[in-house]
């Protein structure tokens, strides 16, 4: 116990320095899908409304192959594996008028938790015209305390030839001074960045196939 209060103070005298400073990091992924936009629409806006408002359900589709759920993070131990990090989702706030959700989150790294109750802010966005048009969904970080500087999710979805649709997907984070002492490259590529690629592809999967039922659905306006 000694020790990890010594590595806590220590980390918070690094965090002051300058190869402390907030790391931007990033998923950018531009691909092509037979669902349309409409599929597509119904798919993004269940996932920011789930994200928001009951984000335990997204481990049913959205979430499939991310592995937290059925690990306990006390008991995790590997330096080097893809739960080197952990969020586990305690109290959410959803405002459906404004699309503004507030969630509690505990932060494990290394199997121990160094943050409690840290609160991420998000409000989503979603325009979109017609079926023809491209439709844009914007998710942004208004307010996570000490965990990020900023935080963004990007999709632009648009009808190309032959009954395809082409997605662009943006993933951005600019982690606050102290998690950044912990975000190697490494730590990014095995524990954070694969996760946001497999969450696109569970999206797009229950695009095409109609996975998502209306009874999880985000309300529609």
């Amino acid at each position: 116990m000694r020790f990890r209060y010594i590595v806590a103070a220590l980390l918070m005298l690094l965090s002051t320095q300058a190869f402390c400073r907030p790391q931007a990091r990033a998923v950018v992924i531009d691909t092509v899908t037979t669902a349309s936009v409409m599929e597509m629409l119904h798919v993004v806006d269940s996932f920011f409304y789930q994200f928001q408002a009951c984000p335990d359900s997204l481990f049913g589709w959205a979430y499939l192959g991310l592995e937290d759920k059925k690990e306990n993070p006390e008991q995790e131990q590997s330096r080097e594996g893809r739960s080197a990090i952990q969020l586990v989702y305690n109290d959410r706030i959803y405002d459906p008028d404004h699309k503004l959700g507030d969630v509690a989150i505990d932060i494990y790294v290394l199997g121990v938790r160094w943050w409690k109750d840290q609160h991420l802010v998000t409000q989503a966005m979603l325009t979109f015209e017609h079926p023809d048009h491209p439709l844009t969904a914007h998710m942004t970080a208004k307010y996570s305390g000490s965990i990020l500087e900023s935080g963004d999710i990007i999709f632009v979805i648009e009808p190309i030839a032959n009954g395809q649709t082409r997605v662009h997907y943006e993933f951005r984070l600019t982690f606050g001074r102290v998690l950044s002492a912990f975000i190697s490259d490494k730590t990014w590529q095995n524990a954070i960045e694969w996760r946001f690629v497999t969450i696109l592809e569970n999206l797009i999967e229950c695009a095409v196939t109609g996975s998502v039922q209306p009874k999880i659905r985000g309300p529609q306006k």
